[in-house]
């Protein structure tokens, strides 16, 4: 008995960890070192009337992350053979989330790394507490190093789970970061407020983008770098999409992104999620309608050439005119940033279409309803824009009216939740949200869903939730990921009229 309490004695004051008799005898130089940074022994985490911890392990070979083993945990236990019951596989940054449960969780482990049924490396003395998630560096051939250690909530997961946001803040493409900022911002303080995720709540990290490549590029490689976040919302439009999701992918972190709706970008890989409708689900259906009520048989389209999502607009909306064996009079091109499109304008106008279809980003859709009324291009003959939002119709004033959108969302739409969301950032934001805040705010209460049906941080395990998303109720409508990871839901056809959206019957 006095045996057993001088053992006791040395592992509460030299390990700070709880272990019963019988079981290994650890000396202080089996500790972790000095700097190591531990937090104390959690109490009894109850989950399924087990206990359990977090391993999130970092294999590395000298200064080379090593991708695709095995990460094995095994209990130090005196005279037993190593059990290994434990384990997870390394992603291409080197991390392994090893989750740890069972009974009397709290002790010292042994660790090993396997690659083709070999052991590449191995390591002893590695402490775990019940009830936290701890970081260790495991360097092949040299010894563990213990990083830090963050209670787990009653639902399994860290009490603080940081979540990169990478959108643009400046530049002329922030009417889609600022707004979508908003949302999600609305949405983090109420899912922290709540129970959704078990006691744990979201923190932001914040990169602003600037609407470019480079500047997102830049704020990709930080987020998974340098804050190793395993999810980042973003980025904005298609255009910066296309360049960085693929960063997101071959890291193997989460992209989720609310505002670029370009066709293909989801099917860059599975790590890559959105919750706007990529323009091949949003442009079909609204087309045969509208060309059902309006009757167009004869229509002019206008695109800005050198952007990706008004491409892939311009696209979808050019197969459904011609499957409805719709004659396309002509395709009018332009660039971003021009604000000059009478020449452009003035065709169309003597062409004399039943319809105009535009296909382009926000500046550049409010210089052409000006523009399109100036040149003489009569209200009888329909303009429609898709994705067009009341900050395009305010700046265009009365050019705006009668125009025609296809959008994803509508304030007025009788979705569940949509108007306490409403009434939430207006009392928030002393203004009426736009789609891009909706699609945000929407965004982060399905990632949060997923995170929570994961019980994980786990970028792996969070995607695997977020793929198996299906008719979840949100303010867009039942909302479904397809196999590529884009969204499913019915869009929604809106007509201005005195300056206001109304549902287009």
């Amino acid at each position: 008995m006095s045996a057993c309490i001088r053992s006791l004695f040395v592992f509460v004051v030299s390990a700070s960890l709880t272990l019963g008799c019988g079981r290994e005898r650890l000396t202080t130089s089996q500790a972790p070192e000095a700097g190591d940074r531990f937090g104390q022994p959690a109490g009894k985490l109850a989950l399924n009337g087990m206990m359990r911890a977090v391993v999130v392990a970092t294999v590395s070979d000298g200064d080379a992350p090593v991708s695709g083993a095995t990460v094995e945990f095994s209990r130090s236990v005196s005279g037993q053979p190593a059990s290994f019951e434990w384990s997870g596989s390394t992603n291409v940054r080197g991390q392994a989330y090893v989750d740890i449960a069972g009974a009397g969780v709290t002790g010292y482990y042994r660790a090993r790394a396997m690659r083709d049924g070999s052991e590449i490396g191995s390591w002893l003395s590695i402490p775990v507490n019940s009830g936290y998630q701890s970081s260790v560096e495991l360097p092949i051939g040299d010894k563990v190093s213990a990083t830090g250690a963050i209670a787990l909530t009653s639902g399994g997961l860290p009490a603080k789970i940081a979540i990169g946001v990478a959108v643009p803040l400046t530049g002329p493409q922030n009417v889609y970061g600022v707004p979508a900022m908003e949302g999600f911002e609305l949405a983090r303080e109420e899912i922290n407020s709540s129970s959704k995720l078990g006691g744990a709540s979201i923190e932001f990290i914040v990169e602003d983008t600037e609407g470019t490549i480079d500047a997102a590029t830049a704020a990709f490689n930080k987020l998974i770098n340098e804050d190793r976040v395993s999810v980042i919302l973003g980025p904005g439009i298609s255009t910066v999409g296309a360049e960085v999701f693929p960063i997101a992918q071959e890291n193997e972190v989460l992209a989720f992104s609310s505002t670029s709706t370009a066709v293909g970008l989801s099917a860059i890989g599975d790590y890559i999620f959105r919750s706007g409708l990529n323009v091949g689900t949003l442009v079909p259906g609204a087309v045969r309608d509208l060309q059902e009520s309006l009757r167009f048989s004869r229509v002019a389209t206008m695109v800005d050439d050198a952007d990706v999502y008004s491409k892939s607009l311009d696209e979808a909306l050019s197969n459904a005119l011609v499957e409805g064996e719709v004659e396309i009079l002509s395709r009018e091109t332009f660039a971003t940033g021009d604000t000059s499109f009478a020449d452009q304008l003035n065709n169309i106008k003597e062409l004399n279409p039943h319809a105009l279809f535009v296909s382009c980003l926000a500046s550049e859709m409010i210089q052409i309803m000006v523009q399109a009324r100036e040149v003489g291009i009569p209200s009888n003959i329909p303009i429609i824009i898709p994705e067009m939002t009341m900050d395009e119709v305010a700046a265009a004033g009365d050019a705006a009216e009668r125009v025609i959108s296809i959008t994803s969302w509508a304030t007025n739409a009788s979705t569940p939740g949509n108007q306490t969301f409403i009434e939430s950032y207006m009392a928030a934001n002393e203004t009426e949200p736009g789609p891009w805040a909706a699609l945000s705010y929407a965004s982060l209460y399905i990632l949060s869903d997923a995170i929570a049906d994961a019980g994980s941080t786990n970028a792996s395990a969070i995607k695997d939730a977020m793929a198996a998303t299906r008719d979840v109720d949100t303010i867009l409508g039942r909302f479904s990921f397809n196999d590529d990871g884009d969204a499913v839901y019915d869009p929604i056809v809106l007509i201005v009229r005195d300056g206001a959206f109304e549902l287009f019957e």
